[in-house]
């Protein structure tokens, strides 16, 4: 190329750059869709850019937005929001540009919510129930959220009674199908775990109870929580921003569980003064939030506080509960450009207090009372860092907490024995007089706990391909720590609160050894493609020990690894008119375990009182009358216990049209290893002296023991261990169909149930005495039978709740009519072959075979025990309809009145039991609240 052509090609350069450089660059315009009032992001706004052209774009979950290449110039800027007044502003575009968008709610107009719980749509069977949910519900304390989950259906709130959960199952029954209490299935509820802000509720350490001579029918058994983990009597609903509660199998991040996890999120953004009042025939209800925006900072600090106040019944002022709840948390994120650390923090305060005292107008006993206090406060911190621009760690999460508790059962009881009765006084073995209760008498009772939970987890996350399998890795450890530094059961050991069968003495808490928790997890959940179809799969493992036990212990430093596997089949949608037609299908197999209390673990000392001499004077009972008790003292724990473990297993379909969605779960789960007190009998020896030698003519005192003749005997005796002695097998089908909401009704259809079959027993042999009496000698202090049965129950149920879910958004209005059908319960008493499998003999204190000449023994032979064999027949409750109504109404801009009817109709047909007519009614429930938002 010779010169001319070089400074032509450059001179024509020169002259074009300057045009080149004329047309106009493309600019980014970016920004956030926030709500004015609570600066909360929007989801899904709809943002248009109007010019030549109109862009349009959503904004994604954090409300974010973006316009990647537009040209410089003037726009209309359009913004729209369901229950939001459109937002429009002129704006000119010159370089990049970041608009944040206040939009203001409609006073008037409400969003269409959720108002029951959802199906998950992720891999592991579990609901959610969001804040409208519950809003819309109006509930009490957290156990009323359960009507929600399939299989139930509303209940009364029952405030006199310790609130326990169960997952999938009917509960024990008693004969007639009615709901009974039987602590030796605990395992239900204590197998539960619950978390707030991923924190646990740790019951561990919990120890209020009174250790004997409590009926059913007590205030301190009706709300004894020892070994049965959360009370959701104490746990408010007004602060929590969604729950999700798993019923399948969890991953393996989460342990020291059997029958499921409850997961609570509490309220963390920018909310506006919140008040509710709500009243209904039971209780008052006042709560009241705020949650603020700190300027300059991205940091939201959430206040709440909360009072109930509930009766048992309405007509009753003796009997109530009381609920306070106060929580400050706050949220703070730094945003860097390489990684972004958040922290979470929070005091929590919760007080629950029963009170039962005996009306003096009814009863002779003026002075009973029970009086339980609850005070708990809680201390979390959460600490993340995530990694948004890094490839293969995506994050990491540091969780501690640390909750006190403090905790007091005081029980007053006027003591009236109806005979001459032994106090138990004894702290040592041996022989040595007693003392006798003569009259009447006051018995205090005091259980002083406070438990202290300490808790630490870290977790790292990574995200990796392999190929085209995606990889979603996370791995961590667990630290629980459970300890009671309470001062114990604190009594007069001279006047005990019952007359007869106390086999204990006052011990303190705090001397009983801490209990730690050590677990490790690992996870990865695997998602690929293959064609259209999508496989996905959640697999790990978690390791649980306890350490820092001693050595006689056998769960001492012993590694328990539950493996846990949820998999799931998404098939190509398949083209059906408009729209298409979505199947998954998905299962799961696991095994989650869950580690003895404090209580199973250190029992009290079992005191046997034996009495040798019962001699009362009749002429003068306090000078000359004389009681000689022998007393053993045995160590009861079980250093053989093992932890509860559940088998569980699942299959679910999940299929999706046009906005109508149906989900189908078939469950079944085998735990044979849960805890419970069983029976155990030994042969003691003492002296029995013949009371009928003394000459109570000649007496110048108390009778000695030397001038009395006796017989050297033995008899047996039992007391109760904690064992792995329970048996709990879950079976039943779950459903759920959702509709689209019909646009001419404003209504959509919700149907959901379940069938549920529970069988209830046990799961090693049982020791069981006979009554029968032979030469003047009970048989059960010689022989006691051991018996390999099924002592328990086979129970079913079928469920379904109909809903009708109608919104009116422009007229602020939403109310649900559910019909809630319990189609049959029954329960079915399992069959006892009443022949023993052998016998334990006093003699040598050895179980010997029962044999055929064991049964024709003059004795042994009323060991066989008979049944009628209408006991072991099904009993059926047959249907049960009730008809609820549920309503909410937007008035104004700070205003929503609610308000619900459950029972106002229902079909309750009699029926015939072993030739009874039982006729039911039940009682409505109705109330109201109201709701500032200011």
């Amino acid at each position: 190329m010779n010169l001319k052509k070089i400074i032509l090609i450059f001179f024509v350069t020169f002259l074009y750059f300057p045009f080149v450089r004329a047309v106009p660059d493309k600019v980014i315009f970016s920004g956030c869709v926030r709500d004015t009032l609570t600066k909360e992001l929007l989801e899904f706004a709809t943002i248009q850019l109007k010019g030549k052209n109109t862009f349009s774009v959503l904004s994604d979950k954090n409300g974010n937005f973006k316009f990647s290449s537009v040209l410089p110039g003037e726009y209309v800027l359009q913004v729209s929001y369901l229950g939001y007044v459109s937002w429009q502003k002129k704006i000119e575009l010159k370089s990049d540009l970041f608009l944040q968008i206040n939009m203001t709610a409609r006073s008037n107009k409400l969003k269409e919510v959720v108002i029951t719980a959802a199906e998950s749509p992720g891999i592991v069977s579990s609901s959610k129930i969001d804040r409208a949910a519950m809003a819309h519900l109006q509930p009490t304390s957290f156990a009323d959220l359960l009507e929600l989950l399939p299989g139930n259906i509303s209940q009364t709130p029952n405030m006199g009674v310790a609130n326990t959960i169960t997952l999938r199952e009917t509960g024990t029954l008693n004969a007639s199908g009615g709901k009974s209490d039987n602590p030796d299935y605990s395992i239900s509820s204590l197998g539960t775990l619950f978390l707030v802000d991923g924190a646990p509720i740790n019951g561990d350490a919990n120890m209020q109870y009174i250790p004997s001579g409590s009926d059913s029918s007590s205030p301190e058994y009706k709300r004894n929580i020892t070994n049965k983990g959360v009370d959701m009597r104490s746990i408010s609903t007004d602060d929590i921003e969604s729950v999700e509660i798993v019923r399948g199998i969890p991953s393996a991040e989460y342990g020291n569980l059997t029958s499921g996890l409850v997961n609570i999120k509490r309220i963390r953004k920018s909310t506006p003064f919140t008040a509710r009042f709500k009243a209904d025939e039971y209780s008052k209800l006042f709560s009241v939030g705020k949650g603020f925006a700190v300027p300059g900072q991205d940091l939201i600090l959430n206040i709440d506080g909360g009072y109930l106040d509930s009766k048992v019944d309405p007509r009753n002022n003796l009997e109530n509960y009381k609920r306070i709840n106060a929580s400050v948390r706050s949220t703070w994120n730094l945003k860097k450009e390489m990684w972004n650390m958040g922290w979470n923090s929070g005091v929590d305060y919760t007080g629950s207090f029963d009170n039962v005292k005996t009306d003096p107008d009814l009863s002779y006993q003026k002075i009973d009372k029970y009086k339980s206090t609850y005070n708990r406060t809680a201390f979390t911190n959460n600490f993340s860092w995530t990694f948004p621009k890094v490839d293969l760690i995506k994050s990491i999460e540091l969780n501690s907490s640390v909750s006190i508790q403090s905790d007091r059962l005081k029980r007053t009881k006027l003591m009236s024995p109806q005979r001459a009765t032994v106090a138990p006084t004894s702290m040592e073995e041996g022989v040595h007089d007693g003392t006798y209760l003569l009259g009447q008498y006051v018995a205090d009772y005091l259980s002083e706990g406070k438990p202290l939970n300490a808790f630490l987890k870290i977790k790292g996350e990574l995200e990796f391909f392999l190929g085209k399998v995606k990889n979603g890795m996370k791995a961590g450890g667990e630290w629980n720590y459970s300890k009671n530094r309470g001062r114990g059961q604190v009594y007069d050991i001279s006047h005990p609160i019952v007359t007869s069968g106390w086999t204990t003495r006052p011990r303190a808490y705090k001397d009983i050894p801490a209990l730690q928790n050590l677990s490790f997890f690992l996870e990865d959940n695997i998602t690929a493609r293959m064609g259209k179809h999508k496989w996905e799969t959640l697999a790990g493992v978690r390791s649980i020990s306890l350490v820092g036990m001693s050595p006689a212990y056998l769960l001492q430093g012993k590694v328990y690894l539950d493996p846990r596997i949820n998999s799931r089949w998404s098939f190509p949608g398949i083209r059906l008119g408009n729209h298409d037609l979505n199947i998954d299908i998905s299962g799961g197999y696991g095994l989650t375990t869950k580690m003895p209390t404090i209580d199973y673990l250190y029992p009290n000392k079992w005191y046997n009182d034996i009495i040798q001499l019962n001699y009362y004077d009749v002429n003068k009972p306090l000078e000359y009358s004389r009681i000689n008790v022998r007393t053993y003292i045995k160590d009861i724990t079980n250093y053989r216990l093992k932890p509860s473990r559940n088998r569980k297993w699942e299959v679910r379909s999940d299929i999706s049209y046009n906005g109508n969605r149906l989900s189908v779960t078939y469950f079944r789960e085998r735990l044979t290893s849960g805890f419970r007190y069983s029976s155990y009998y030994m042969p003691f020896e003492y002296r029995k002296y013949d009371a009928s030698s003394i000459d109570a003519g000649s007496l110048q005192g108390p009778p000695a023991l030397e001038d009395i003749s006796y017989t050297d005997t033995r008899k047996l005796d039992g007391y109760t261990q904690a064992a792995n002695g329970s048996r709990l097998e879950k079976e039943g089908v779950e459903f759920q169909f959702t509709s689209q909401r019909i646009r001419p009704l404003r209504t959509s259809v919700i149907i959901n149930g379940a069938w549920f079959k529970s069988t209830y027993t046990n799961s090693q042999p049982m020791f069981e005495t006979v009554s029968e009496v032979v030469d003047n000698r009970p048989i059960q202090e010689e022989y006691v039978g051991l018996y390999d049965w099924n002592s328990g129950r086979i129970n079913q149920q079928f469920n379904t709740n109909f809903m009708l879910d109608t919104q009116v958004p422009e007229w602020g209005l939403i109310f649900s009519t559910s019909v809630q059908c319990m189609w049959f319960v029954s329960t079915q008493r399992m069959y006892q072959n009443g022949v023993p499998v052998s016998y334990l003999d006093v003699n040598d204190g050895l179980l010997h075979p029962y044999t055929q000449e064991s049964a024709e023994d003059m004795k042994l032979q009323f060991l066989v025990k008979t049944y009628n064999a209408d006991s072991f027949k099904k009993q059926t409750v047959p249907m049960a309809m009730y008809v609820n109504f549920k309503a909410t109404k937007q008035i104004g801009k700070y205003l929503k009145l609610a308000l619900f009817a459950n029972r106002i109709l229902d079909y309750l047909p009699d029926y015939t039991s072993n030739g009874l007519q039982i006729r039911r009614n039940v009682n409505p429930y109705f109330g109201m609240e109201l709701n500032f938002s200011l």
